[in-house]
């Protein structure tokens, strides 16, 4: 530890704007590593440990306090005679690895406790917001080992997420194998929050009407929760997750499957118009999940309450020409949009476009010219998300101290609302210790709705989708006949 804290220097490091729109999440993993070897020395624990402060020196804002001010800017304030060290838990197990790993890794089968923090930013029982947690978990009969590594979303985003785990894993092996000083990075990190900011084109363009209308009428109460202390704040968001009753499970998708998808959906597009494994899965999960969502409401109500329910939105459509609408979200990371993607930049360089379907389309029968129309509005969505959108994107939450908040409250307002997004080419099975890549990987997340598109563990091929969903919404999945023909249950 003392050879992390005697290089920290005190700095002030203001966040941008996108760090933060993403100020009340936590980014946390759980990865698991199988001793295939049966060695006594399997991922030593002291040499994790002090791996982790080695990788710490290249990364000082991991160190710093969150701070807000009065105007709803974030800082990272890094003191060196205050320092905010990350919480680093070590446990031992007495369920062997083999039972996680024959079950598909489901939660069902861990360790109570491995997940130390959850999805909402929150202070631990001192009033302390840590920037980073560590909880280091050794299977029975060292036969594996579970890392769980959280770290701030304001801070990093997925992808600056695993360019820590990767420093953390390449400075272990490093001195695993007799190096004995800090292994400097193959490309410096960049933490420089200015360089959003200098990318961005001085021309403007409108937003969208779905994006737009998230910040057109802020409430009362996300305001109120804007101007509460991020501690404060994290306090009052827990409590009401922990409210919400939701599982996460995975689905995998092969290669051959999504590509014939996409071929027959691609028959439906207008010409010309390129269609990416993205678009599709998108499409597709909007209308699986609405449809799963809409039986498993149906089915939780009497006959009466349905009848008259459907009576009532019917009259109110006649007569208003109202249709409802579904909104998906989709998490874009704006690096190669504004010319930063080989810059190495290390923080949450995100925004959240919505797209908005017609109920009506979404719980049609899913088929190849059903998905082509919803996957065409993403693609004409995605197509429009250039430096001059992603501008007025900014400049919209820097117009009022709250409106940092209202992408993250339009979720919680909308619960039927989508929240997707694609990590299938983040750098997920790079991190060796010392005794090889991770078998498994799996995000932590409590909102049901969340659809999380991962790679898969080498050699298999293909996606695989992580679902947090409510227990009849899954029950919904798992008879839909579309989607089990094209998908194959893990866990």
């Amino acid at each position: 530890m003392e050879q992390f804290t005697s290089t920290v220097k005190s700095q002030v490091i203001p966040l941008s704007t996108t760090d933060m729109l993403t100020g009340v999440f936590n980014t946390s993993y759980v990865v698991f590593y199988q001793n295939h070897s049966a060695t006594d020395d399997f991922m030593p624990c002291e040499q994790l440990k002090t791996a982790f402060y080695l990788a710490l020196q290249a990364f000082p804002i991991l160190a710093g306090h969150l701070k807000q001010t009065e105007d709803g800017r974030f800082s990272m304030v890094v003191d060196k005679d205050n320092i905010n060290m990350p919480e680093y838990l070590e446990s031992t197990s007495d369920i062997h690895y083999k039972d996680i790993k024959y079950a598909g890794f489901d939660k069902s089968t861990w360790p109570s406790g491995v997940a130390t923090v959850g999805l909402t930013l929150a202070p631990d029982a001192n009033g302390t917001i840590k920037t980073a947690n560590v909880h280091i978990v050794r299977l029975k009969d060292n036969s594996g080992l579970i890392l769980f590594l959280n770290i701030i979303h304001c801070v990093v985003d997925g992808f600056a997420y695993f360019a820590f785990l990767n420093h953390w894993a390449a400075e272990c092996k490093a001195m695993r194998g007799g190096a004995v000083e800090t292994l400097k990075p193959v490309v410096e990190f960049n933490f420089d929050r200015t360089i959003v900011e200098q990318s961005l084109s001085t021309e403007r363009k409108q937003l969208d009407a779905p994006t737009s209308s998230v910040f057109a009428k802020p409430s009362l109460l996300s305001k109120w929760l804007a101007w509460l202390s991020p501690e404060t704040r994290g306090r009052m968001l827990s409590l009401f997750a922990s409210l919400t009753k939701s599982e996460t499970h995975v689905f995998h998708i092969t290669d051959g499957t999504l590509e014939t998808l996409r071929s027959s959906v691609r028959e439906f597009v207008p010409e010309g118009m390129r269609v990416s494994d993205n678009d599709v899965l998108v499409a597709l999960l909007s209308k699986t999940y609405a449809q799963a969502l809409n039986s498993s409401q149906e089915s939780g109500g009497n006959v009466v309450t349905r009848v008259v329910g459907s009576i009532v939105s019917a009259v109110v459509g006649r007569l208003f020409g109202a249709e409802e609408h579904r909104e998906t979200g989709i998490v874009c990371d704006i690096r190669p949009r504004i010319g930063i993607a080989d810059k190495n930049y290390i923080g949450a360089p995100l925004i959240l476009p919505l797209i908005s379907s017609p109920l009506g389309d979404l719980l049609a029968p899913t088929t190849a010219d059903s998905l082509a129309g919803i996957a065409s509005n993403v693609r004409r969505r995605v197509d429009s998300l250039d430096a001059r959108y992603i501008g007025t994107y900014i400049d919209t939450i820097d117009s009022a101290p709250s409106f940092f908040i209202q992408p993250a409250f339009y979720l919680v307002e909308h619960p039927a609302a989508l929240l997707t997004s694609n990590q299938s080419r983040f750098r997920m099975f790079e991190a060796d210790f010392g005794d090889g890549h991770q078998d498994w990987v799996t995000f932590i997340m409590d909102r049901p709705g969340t659809i999380i598109f991962m790679p898969c563990p080498p050699p298999m091929k293909g996606v695989n989708v992580s679902m947090c969903v409510e227990a009849p919404v899954l029950r919904e999945l798992l008879v839909n006949e579309f989607w089990m023909s094209i998908t194959s249950q893990i866990s």
